[in-house]
């Protein structure tokens, strides 16, 4: 698809530039074709109002047969890429190919790298190392520009009726009212917060056909005082699979995310971790381990210690169209 769009792109601009050169020759230039025989760089342009008629027909004949010439052959060759028949070199598999062996060359200096980080002011061992694991072609960041925004992979592919939960709303809910516009709410939600969510928030959020709670996400469960596991949390909703994870709980996520992974697999995870660089790198490893692989990470504008990474588990990656890249976060400590 995407050598098709570029390909597109090269009809439009030879067409554009082949009509100019074409318009330059026959209805603008006043010069002769022996001068510009003698010196091809003079170029100048007449009276528009000249007569086209003094022009040669012949000439302008030839001009647009050249173009039609042309457009047919650029259109051959889409014709081909959609039939996938392109030649040498000039597929997208190849050049992933080529991208793919250059990050695995690269797969050991990382590891290297994030194993190395022993101080929480290393943000700079940490960001400088990571990269994508994970390609997805239909990448996209959903919700506000700016805080609150996520970066998915083909929301489109989500399964219909599936799970989302999302942990920490913060009466801020634009992602996932832009997920469920562009997916035709696809997915059931279900919303926590430490605090009690505003009374337009909660209508806007069940019209999305989301149910929000009051609930400290915790190490364990103490329903008096509103703290919950997550895994509690599934339980009260009845709920049995998750099919998207949002997390931003700022620092919870260091304590309580892995004992939920490791009994339960999401097919995607949107983190917001918080902490040092130490933090950050460890958390990352425990996820890589337990068969998740980051396809985006982006740094929060406010602190080096907050960042967003986004997960995909290894047996999703097919079924959202992922390719895989290369592993290197399940470093060993």
């Amino acid at each position: 698809m995407a050598n098709q769009f570029v390909i597109l792109a090269v009809v439009v601009i030879v067409t554009l530039v082949n009509f100019m050169m074409w318009s330059g020759t026959n209805y603008g230039s006043n010069v002769s074709s022996a001068s510009r025989a003698g010196n091809p760089s003079l170029i100048s342009f007449g009276n528009p109002f000249d007569n086209p008629s003094n022009r040669s027909l012949t000439e302008i004949e030839n001009n647009m047969q050249e173009i039609k010439q042309k457009l047919e052959s650029e259109m051959e060759i889409l014709k081909a890429l959609k039939a996938g028949q392109q030649g040498p070199g000039e597929s997208f598999e190849a050049h992933f190919e080529k991208m793919k062996n250059f990050s695995t060359s690269q797969v050991d200096l990382r590891k290297r790298t994030l194993a190395s980080i022993y101080k929480n002011e290393q943000y700079y061992l940490l960001y400088g190392a990571l990269g994508p694991e994970v390609f997805c072609p239909e990448k996209v960041r959903v919700g506000t520009v700016g805080d609150g925004g996520k970066w998915v992979c083909n929301p489109w592919k989500t399964p219909k009726d599936s799970v989302m939960i999302s942990l920490g709303l913060n009466n801020l809910i634009t992602f996932e009212e832009e997920w469920q516009k562009i997916t035709n709410n696809v997915n059931v939600l279900y919303g926590y917060d430490a605090a009690e969510q505003s009374e337009e928030t909660k209508k806007t959020y069940a019209a999305i056909r989301g149910t929000p709670k009051k609930a400290t996400i915790s190490v364990g469960t103490d329903a008096a005082r509103f703290k919950y596991t997550i895994e509690d949390l599934m339980k009260e909703s009845n709920i049995t699979n998750v099919e998207i994870l949002k997390i931003d709980i700022e620092g919870a996520e260091l304590t309580c995310l892995i004992p939920f992974l490791e009994k339960f697999q999401v097919c995607q995870i949107y983190l917001e971790v918080h902490g040092g660089a130490q933090e950050h790198a460890d958390l990352l490893r425990q996820i890589a381990h337990l068969n998740y692989r980051i396809f985006s990470y982006e740094i929060n504008g406010w602190a080096m210690g907050a960042c967003e990474y986004s997960f995909i588990h290894e047996s999703c990656v097919d079924k959202y169209g992922a390719m895989r890249i290369a592993n290197f976060l399940d470093f060993k400590a």
